[in-house]
């Protein structure tokens, strides 16, 4: 029997949690959670310059939301740690000791300047610039202690082989060889005491017992002379599999041009969690067969396989997104709704007036369930939400103005309307809260008396109510908006106030 894999994500702490970031956690997540197995979050943050606490604290943030609990890691621990590379700087030293006694590590004491020049003179020169040419590669005992004792600071680079092929069986884009002649003496530690993310990653998913190196495509290239670093430490490398890239609409790299791109982003617009877990599950993986798009993380973590992951580059879909988005709401338990709603109250400053005299209800939050639970299977997006419910909380509410000259904007309507405003007014008591049944059988009255199809009321009435050509039932509507409200819109309407 297998041992339980243990995966990682490892992001560095430059930015905020990438969609392109966010899947990569989530297909490590959903191997570890599926296989029974642990989930490992490291952060790596060697590159001094370009890490900050804001990103480090966002990146948490973002996994938190998505829901994506690390078995060890950052805040949790475990016996692996420490889990932020910067705190690990004495193992990266002992392995890299370990490399240069095996004279598969050596000092490299060109600066930027050098390379940048060289580089000029290949090109020059009619050559192609592969990166680095190997120029400290073959120094002298002498050379180097001459260099040392000027002071000139050095980086450490990988002795790479010149002859034959590196190569690998990928678990998601199958066998990929590199031919080590190609390959250039990258640096495995820095000038600045610093290891690379070449070499750091080696050897923490190394110590950490990491089986399963999962990420994405772009990555590949780094690959083999990671698996040089494994055969030159004498370890056995994992298992890696790489993850097809994330484009946009256009079939080209997703980037802020298509529009949001973090985590963060995305919560703003009302995406929920579970929706977005679900949406990005499905960039690069298939359930299979005819299985339902539409799933909770339960469902997903039950069907997830690393052989339905595909090879080819995932389109990101916005409306799709936001259908399932919208299909999460509608799933949703009305004290859920009513949970992800309040806050919005609390936004605009919404709250129940105890003049508008709402029959049922006498505090903001029981308005609120009342009016959601009049949207019904309408309430499908936190964007939209503050139109669809506005004209419950305030006189000033979108009106669709395409709705309101047709409806509204006429002698015919604006006749009905003052008939319609007199007769609530007449034969309802305004001091009282009215039930929907009340306002029915005023307007059914209405319609008869002025000889038209009770629609031929209605219609104008909800535009007039709340802006919009289509709502809740109206006189529900009208119940909620209350009665002294609903006869001064109306004859607002009319042009009779």
């Amino acid at each position: 029997m297998c041992p339980a894999p243990r995966v990682r994500f490892a992001p560095s702490p430059t930015g905020h949690l990438h969609v392109g970031g966010a899947r990569t956690a989530l297909f490590n997540w959903l191997y570890a959670r599926s296989q029974k197995g642990v989930f490992v979050l490291r952060i790596e943050d060697t590159d001094q310059q370009r890490s900050t606490e804001e990103s480090y604290a966002a990146i948490l943030e973002g996994m938190r939301w998505l829901g994506l609990d690390w078995d060890e890691g950052p805040d949790v621990g475990g016996d692996y740690g420490p889990y932020l590379q910067s705190q690990r700087l004495d193992i990266y030293r002992e392995h890299l000791e370990q490399l240069a006694a095996a004279g598969l590590a050596y000092k490299c004491f060109c600066t930027a300047e050098d390379l940048k020049r060289r580089e000029s003179e290949v090109k020059a020169a009619g050559g192609v610039w592969e990166g680095y040419d190997g120029h400290c590669r073959d120094l002298t005992a002498d050379q180097v202690a001459a260099a040392e004792a000027a002071g000139k600071p050095c980086a450490w680079r990988l002795r790479t082989p010149a002859e034959g092929e590196t190569f690998w069986y990928d678990v998601i884009l199958g066998k990929l060889e590199f031919k080590n002649e190609v390959l250039v003496d990258r640096v495995v530690f820095k000038a600045d005491g610093f290891p690379t993310y070449q070499f750091a990653c080696v050897v923490d998913d190394h110590l950490m017992e990491i089986s399963h190196v999962l990420r994405g495509d772009d990555h590949v290239s780094n690959t083999p002379f990671q698996l040089l670093i494994y055969q030159g430490l004498g370890w056995k490398p994992p298992k890696f599999g790489h993850m097809p890239m994330i484009l946009g609409p256009d079939r080209k790299r997703l980037s802020k041009r298509h529009g949001a791109t973090s985590v963060q982003e995305f919560r703003k617009q009302g995406i929920l969690p579970a929706a977005m877990l679900n949406y990005l599950s499905l960039l690069g993986w298939s359930p299979g067969g005819n299985a339902k798009e539409v799933m909770s993380a339960k469902e997903i973590i039950g069907k997830f396989s690393l052989k339905k992951v595909g090879s080819s580059p995932a389109a990101f879909d916005y409306d799709k997104l936001n259908h399932i988005n919208s299909e999460h709401i509608k799933a949703l338990s009305a004290e859920q709704k009513l949970e992800l709603a309040l806050p919005l109250l609390q936004e605009k400053g919404w709250r129940l007036d105890p003049d508008w005299l709402i029959h049922g209800v006498d505090t903001t939050e029981a308005y609120l369930a009342r009016v959601l639970g009049t949207l019904g299977n309408r309430f499908s997006s936190l964007l939209t939400l503050p139109d669809q419910i506005g004209f419950f909380f305030s006189e000033e509410f979108f009106v669709d103005q395409e709705a309101w000259d047709e409806h509204v904007a006429t002698a015919e309507a604006a006749g009905l309307l003052q008939a319609l405003a007199a007769a609530l007014a007449q034969d309802l008591d305004t001091e009282t809260p009215q039930p929907a049944a009340a306002f029915e059988e005023v307007v059914r009255a209405c319609a008869e008396q002025q000889d038209v199809k009770a629609g031929q009321i209605i219609h104008p009435a909800r535009v007039a109510l709340t802006g919009q050509s289509r709502s809740a039932g109206i006189f529900d509507v009208m119940e909620l908006v209350g009665l002294r409200r609903t006869i001064e819109r109306l004859r607002r309407a009319s042009g009779s106030a």
